[in-house]
This record gives C-alpha cells, structure tokens and sequence, in this order.
C-alpha cells in the first residue's frame, strides 16, 4: 500500500514538474516577440494596418484550441494522449523556426512559418492545461480545494518568470546583434517541450479494437461514431458516449455563461502595433529601453500574482472585475494625456511607458485569474482538455475581435506608422468600450460564480455519507 503511494506522489511529482516547464518555456517564447515585430516593420517595411492584421493571424493556432483539446482526448498517437503531441510539437517548432530564419525576403513564408511556431506553442499549452486540470480535480477528489488555485498561480507565475528572463537581454540581443540570434535561441529553447514529454509520467492505452458503430436517430437516418474500447478491468462499460458528452458540455448553461464572460473580457481593443510605433518612430524608445519595459512588467505580473493568491482569492469576482477595468480605463486616460503632450514637464515619456505598461500587464493578469479558475472548476476529469481549450479559445477569440476593432479604428482615424494625429482619439474611445464590458458583467446573477463550488462541495458531502 505504501509503495503504491509512494509511486502515485512520485507520478504526481513528475507531473506537476512537467506542467511548469512548459508554462516556463510558455514564457521563456516571449523572447521572439519584439524581434519578430522589428522583423516585420524594419526588414520587410509593413505598416501598423498590416502588422495588426499579421499579428492577428498569429493568434488563429490559439483560436483553435478546442481541436487541440478534441485530439488529447479522444486521438492519442502510439498510445499516449499527451506525449507523442509533445514530440511532435517538439519537432515542428524547431522546423518552423529553421523555415523562418531561410524565408529572406519572402514575406509568406514568414508568416506560414510563425502560424506554426504559434500552432506548436498553443498546443503545447493546451496539454500543460490537461494536466494542470488533471491534478487539480484530483486534489479536489482529496479534499483539498485550495490547491486548484494553488496551482493556476503557480502555472502564472512560472510563466511570468520564464517571461522575465528574456525580458532583461532580448532588447540587447537586437540592438547589439541580428535578429536571427533570437530566432536562433526560439528554436533552441523548444528543447523544453521534449524534456516535458520526458519527465511526464502517462499511462499507456491500448485498445482492444476500434470499431465503427452505426446509431440511428429520430428520422431512421444512420449516425455513425468511432468507439474505442480499452482494456480497463476495474472499468468495462461501453456506454460512455463521448460525442454526447461533448454536446451535453456544450448545451450546459453555465458553460456557455462562462464562455462569453471570457471573450467580452478578452475583447479589449489596446492599440498594441499602433503604440508600439508611436513609442518607437516618435517617442524614440529602442529595443533596449523596450525590454526594459518587458522586464519590469513581468515582475509587475508576480507581484499582482502573489498578493492575489494570499489576499484577494476570495473576493468577489465583479468587484475584481470592477478594479480592474476601472483602473485600466484611468491608466488609458494617462496614455492619451501622454499622446497629446500633457506630461513632459512632470516625467519622462520613458518613465511614463513603463509605469502604465507594467501597472496594465499587471492588471490584466489580475482580471484573467478568477475566470481561469472557474474554467478548471467548470471542466469534467473526461473532458479536461476539450474544456479548458475551449475556454482558452474563448479567450483569444476575443482576443482577436479586439485586433480587428483596433484594425477597423485604426483605419477609419488613418492612423499609420507616420501619422498619429488621431491616436489619442482612438485610445480614448478604446478605452470607452473597454469600461462598457461591465454592463454584462454586472448583469450576471452572483450565484453564478459560486455555483460550481457548491455542486463541488455537495457531492463531496453525498459521497462522504455515502461511505
């Protein structure tokens, strides 16, 4: 009984270890960002229209997330659900790094190449989330509830170290070197995602056969669905449909609820390429001072990570929500004041970036954790993957509707790379619609936030009388 414990927290270790090195390589990605956007505006002279819509397109391998969680669930390769995915994502991310650094002047192939890198490192997340969520409904499973939350802020703040190390030499790589060294460790730095699928510890499945079974619906008419049915002595039952289970988990209420509360929050417009022009080509900031900025960021994200995680987990999440949103729309106001020349003679433009990036880094971090919890409580152990992906693709999704309505503002106040005349205009009514998220926020009934806590909690208390 002992020895089986033992493995079981040996297995558990392993696991946990390899979750967090891949939300540090998650992070340690960061590195490619910044060189990728003076890639693209310096080598191949694109201008802010074109790079949001470039860098829009790099958020499509995350939008699809869902497939990636269909795939871990329900079509393990040689046997493994998470593994054989984790050398494959392996070996496509050194490949896709190679193509890029031998596109030249070749603009598509850049693209098409980085679309892979993004697919490898969102596929990649998509498995460290199947285990995270793994291990937390197992600790569930044991009565400890914390850890849940434990370990979502663990999985940040990993990142967010993982983040902060590259943070504090990619400006100098460019400045001193190519941009090609840093293309040259993004490959390099993939090696983490092969000593993931090392240490993970999986068990093997192998099926007794893989039939093709025919159903009939109301119409008479032939649905057909592939069954697999694994050798399980302890469990034999063939009537776990799994594309009823994806239905049922699509029709559920609360899942749909917390799906669209993902994507009005991520569908916050910011102004990314536009700002990141008007800091370089007119405030003058280089790639040093860029990472800087980077750095500082980062430990803004841990810091707002830790205090959450001891202080403000039980709070409310619309009065978290609420804090957050409005502090963003007073550190906006700063950016406009900013733009139209109403800080100079208090603080340096320098100062000034880095003060309001960092505070909304921090702050965005803040928003993303309550919801991020609720997706790990909200996804059934069977369909861990295809939940939280789902979840995950709510996100960028929004994510990617906010691009567009920058896209779509950016043109209509002809803003571009060399005329910022109206980019305090568009930051301020960004700003406007980011503040108007809160009218369906608040319009949720506050039972709904706690509900999958209280179902947690009373099965829990059923299955103790129980025994």
């Amino acid at each position: 009984m002992n020895n089986k414990s033992d493995e079981n927290k040996g297995q558990s270790i392993r696991n946990k270890i390899s979750f967090l090195l891949i939300s540090f390589y998650s992070g340690l990605c960061v590195i490619s960002d910044l060189g990728v956007k003076y890639y693209f505006k310096d080598q191949k002279k694109v201008d802010t229209t074109l790079l949001t819509k470039i860098l829009s397109l790099f958020k499509i391998p995350y939008v699809i997330k869902p497939l990636y969680g269909l795939l871990i669930d329900f079509f393990p390769i040689c046997g493994y659900k998470k593994k054989s995915y984790l050398f494959i994502c392996f070996f496509i991310n050194i490949i896709s790094w190679y193509i890029f650094m031998c596109s030249n002047n070749h603009l598509y192939i850049a693209i098409i190449s980085q679309l892979l890198v993004n697919t490898s490192l969102s596929f990649t997340t998509v498995i460290g989330s199947a285990i995270q969520v793994e291990m937390s409904k197992m600790y569930e499973n044991k009565k400890e509830g914390e850890k849940s939350s434990d370990l979502l802020s663990q999985y940040f703040i990993t990142k967010s170290i993982g983040t902060l190390i590259p943070s504090i030499f990619k400006g100098f790589l460019i400045e001193k070197y190519t941009n090609d060294i840093i293309f040259y460790i993004s490959g390099l730095i993939s090696i983490f995602i092969f000593i993931s699928g090392i240490i993970l510890v999986e068990d093997k499945i192998n099926p007794k056969k893989i039939r093709l079974k025919l159903k009939s619906n109301k119409n008479n008419q032939p649905l057909i669905s592939n069954v697999i049915e694994e050798e399980d002595n302890n469990n034999n039952n063939n009537n776990d449909n799994k594309l009823g289970q994806i239905l049922n988990l699509i029709k559920d209420k609360n899942v749909i609820v917390l799906l669209v509360i993902i994507f009005i929050l991520e569908s916050s417009p910011s102004s990314v390429s536009p700002l990141f022009y008007y800091e370089t080509n007119v405030l003058g900031l280089n790639p040093k001072d860029l990472g800087l900025i980077d750095l500082v960021s980062q430990i803004s994200i841990i810091v707002v990570i830790v205090i959450y995680n001891y202080y403000f987990r039980s709070f409310n999440f619309k009065l978290i929500t609420f804090f957050v949103k409005i502090s963003m729309f007073l550190i906006y106001c700063l950016i406009c004041m900013l733009i139209m020349k109403k800080t100079q003679e208090f603080i340096s433009d320098f100062y000034l970036v880095t003060f309001a990036t960092s505070l909304h880094a921090g702050l965005k971090s803040l928003g993303q954790l309550p919801y991020s919890l609720l997706a790990i409580q909200f996804s059934p152990l069977n369909l861990k993957a295809t939940t939280y992906s789902l979840c995950i693709f709510s996100c960028y999704l929004g994510n990617l509707f906010a691009d567009y309505i920058d896209y779509g503002l950016s043109i209509y106040f002809n803003v571009s790379h060399y005329n910022f005349e109206n980019l305090g205009t568009l930051v301020f009514i960004e700003n406007v619609l980011n503040v108007i998220q809160l009218l369906y926020i608040f319009a949720i009934p506050i039972k709904f936030f706690s509900q999958k806590k209280s179902e947690n909690t009373q099965k829990k208390r059923i299955s103790t009388e129980k025994k």
